[in-house]
């Protein structure tokens, strides 16, 4: 197995693994704090990003599969962004598998400053974003 796909497999067990943490020791929507920025709490998403498009679970599987085309592809194209690749690809397939199996997303990560709270999120969102800012990276180098 190539260290690419490790990765990219161990990106998914984490998430999984936290995931279903989540589902096994936290009741839907309770709270948990954590410390003064952060909490855990368990939602479904049955949207994309911040729940957007929530009532179109079909256009969501469907664009959850273009994204993973769209990455595939870029595997194949940019040998060279594989860090890069391994972040979204074991996002976006962390979320999607999550999607399959319960016919939705797992968010569960609550940071918020005083009263102001981020959107809820999981491991696999942190992955995806980790991605994009190595994208960004590299287009502020390239210009």
């Amino acid at each position: 197995m190539k260290i690419t796909n490790i990765y990219i497999l161990l990106f998914i067990v984490i998430d999984f693994f936290c995931k279903n943490l989540i589902i096994k020791k936290i009741k839907l929507y309770k709270c948990y704090h954590i410390c003064s920025y952060l909490n855990f709490i368990y939602l479904k998403n049955y949207g994309i990003i911040f729940g957007f498009l929530k009532n179109y679970k079909n256009t969501v599987l469907v664009f959850n599969v273009i994204n993973i085309i769209i990455i595939i592809f870029f595997f194949i194209k940019n040998k060279n962004k594989q860090l890069t690749n391994n972040f979204i690809l074991g996002g976006i397939l962390g979320n999607f598998i999550s999607r399959i199996k319960y016919g939705f997303v797992i968010d569960f990560i609550d940071i918020h400053i005083y009263n102001y709270h981020f959107p809820v999120f999981n491991i696999a969102d942190i992955l995806i974003c980790i991605g994009i800012i190595f994208i960004i990276k590299d287009i502020f180098l390239n210009i």
